[in-house]
């Protein structure tokens, strides 16, 4: 034992010692908290785009204008919903919606169920200015004063020189240098580019298609509203637009076919409520929390991290295993110690490297959390508490070092057979195929996690630490964590006896990888 804790302690402090390793480690968490960052504030500043609009009908214009308008007060609304999470009061997770309601958060649920009915509601019951006087009693004493977000469409006056009441082709024609960026619009006093042009024929009432008209088949020509521009991967705008318009035609359909408008748009918003409950909880306690929801989707989270830290591991243990070979080291070790004591010791190092990867890597969540304060960061800090207040927590200790026992074995025996990294990749090809299986039906299992199909997968030893991890929060029968887990360890028992054998042979041999027939004589080999 003493032998395995002295190889062990070499194999760690060959690891940790060196500047690859800790970028490496740290390349990864500063890599996904700066696209965070970057994300979030992109997502806060939108550039102001300047735009034409040519309605030769006449009668769209203030359509379209009311459009624009709209998708600004959805930009509002969205900053006030940002603004509220950001400033709010804490609100328990662990409270369910019926005892946690406030007029807040029915704005904030209004929003995520349904943005275009809260924009609705929104508007019509007086916007910003009521809104900031009914969410006033749930703010922090000291948030800061909204600040209202600028515009993202202006529109732009027609240049110069431009005949809007010309043809279509003809309009374009003379817009074309602006919609291409060589000229620039002038808007009060300032210069920007043209991001878009719509343009409204004369004859686009004739163009609606009405249930029962099928189209005219071979026009090449554009027909219907026009939307110039070269960006087109930002939807707002064009959506927004197309939108509005069309709900114009429908509600001159509905006033002409004699139905009241109003009523029909409150029938579209009614909603019906629903109340998710557990049987299996207490009486009075049925109600399903966030805090719940968080809890059953959590495997998942797992699961994916098991994933991760264990192909770390066992790539640690393949590269290590074969440049200490190519180096003829192992011939130096193995005068020292036996290979079974190399084997063991080599597993251990590696799995306290790969423990102070994971420590490194909570150490930065836990600084990032702590050190910058959002409502997003607010809201981890409680489900990472709600999820290490379960009992899924000894799960994945269990079911990680099972799985880091079970292919660290069979990782160790590929390094030891191959001379070079290019040599072990076609052995690696089955393994990893064999792990990204259950990791790949994760979100199925999470949906049906004690059917039959996850049940019987559960019980083939490959599969068995992730679809087991996935199925934790779903009280699997008693049968299946009990079975598995027994079939488990005795495959790591297994796989480890397996394992020794191919490395104590494959240490010192040289040439090419060996066949499968080969493989299976090293397997039965008695010493």
């Amino acid at each position: 034992m003493r032998v395995i804790r002295m190889i062990a302690w070499r194999e760690y402090m060959e690891n940790v010692r060196t500047r690859g390793f800790w970028i490496g480690i740290l390349l990864l968490p500063l890599m996904v908290i700066g696209i965070y960052l970057i994300q979030s504030s992109l997502a806060r500043t939108s550039p102001t785009r300047y735009y034409l609009l040519i309605d030769q009908t006449g009668s769209y214009q203030e359509t379209v204008e009311s459009a624009i308008d709209l998708e600004y007060q959805r930009q509002v609304l969205q900053s006030f919903v940002d603004y509220l999470l950001d400033n709010r009061k804490e609100r328990d997770l662990e409270l369910t919606a019926a005892n946690a309601r406030t007029a807040a958060d029915q704005l904030v649920d209004d929003v995520g169920s349904d943005e275009v009915a809260a924009l609705n509601q929104w508007i019509e019951s007086g916007g910003l200015d009521v809104a900031l006087a009914m969410s006033a009693p749930y703010l922090r004493e000291d948030a800061p004063p909204f600040q209202s977000p600028r515009r993202s469409f202006i529109q732009a006056p027609v240049p110069e020189g431009v005949d809007v009441t010309a043809q279509p082709e003809q309009i374009i024609g003379q817009l074309r240098p602006y919609l291409a960026g060589e000229r620039r619009v002038r808007v009060d006093g300032d210069e920007g580019e043209l991001f878009a042009l719509i343009l409204i024929p004369a004859d686009v009432d004739g163009q609606i298609l009405r249930p029962g008209v099928m189209p005219v088949p071979g026009q090449a020509a554009p027909t219907g509203v026009q939307y110039w521009s070269r960006n087109l991967a930002d939807p707002r705008l064009p959506d927004a637009i197309e939108r509005s318009l069309n709900n114009r035609i429908r509600d001159e359909a509905f006033s002409s076919s004699g139905l009241n408008i109003q009523l029909i748009r409150n029938i579209q918003r009614t909603r019906m409520p629903f109340s998710k409950l557990d049987p299996t909880a207490s009486a009075g306690e049925e109600a399903v929390s966030m805090a719940d929801t968080f809890r059953q989707y959590a495997p998942m989270g797992f699961v994916y991290f098991m994933f991760l830290a264990l192909m770390q591991s066992v790539q640690y243990l393949l590269t290590n295993t074969i440049e200490e070979k190519s180096n003829r080291i192992l011939e130096v070790l193995l005068a020292s110690v036996t290979p079974n004591e190399l084997l063991m010791g080599k597993m251990l190092g590696i799995g306290l490297s790969s423990l102070t990867t994971l420590a490194a890597w909570l150490l930065t969540l836990f600084l990032f959390l702590n050190f910058y304060d959002s409502a997003e960061t607010s809201t981890i800090v409680q489900i990472i508490g709600i999820v290490l207040s379960s009992d899924l927590v000894p799960w994945f200790v269990f079911y990680c070092l099972a799985g880091y026992a079970l292919y660290s074995g069979i990782f160790l025996a590929i390094g030891s057979l191959c001379n070079t990294l290019k040599e072990a990749q076609g052995m690696m090809v089955p393994i990893i195929v064999t792990m990204m299986i259950p990791v790949t039906i994760t979100p199925f299992v999470v949906m049906d996690p004690n059917g039959s199909l996850f049940r019987t997968l559960s019980w083939i030893p490959p599969f068995t630490p992730f679809l087991m991890m996935n199925r934790a929060a779903a009280n699997p029968p008693p049968i299946d964590l009990i079975g598995t887990s027994l079939l488990l360890l005795l495959s790591i028992f297994l796989v480890m006896w397996l394992s020794g054998r191919v490395f104590r042979q494959g240490l010192l041999r040289t040439g090419q990888p060996p066949r499968v027939t080969e493989l299976l004589r090293m397997l039965r080999a008695t010493h």
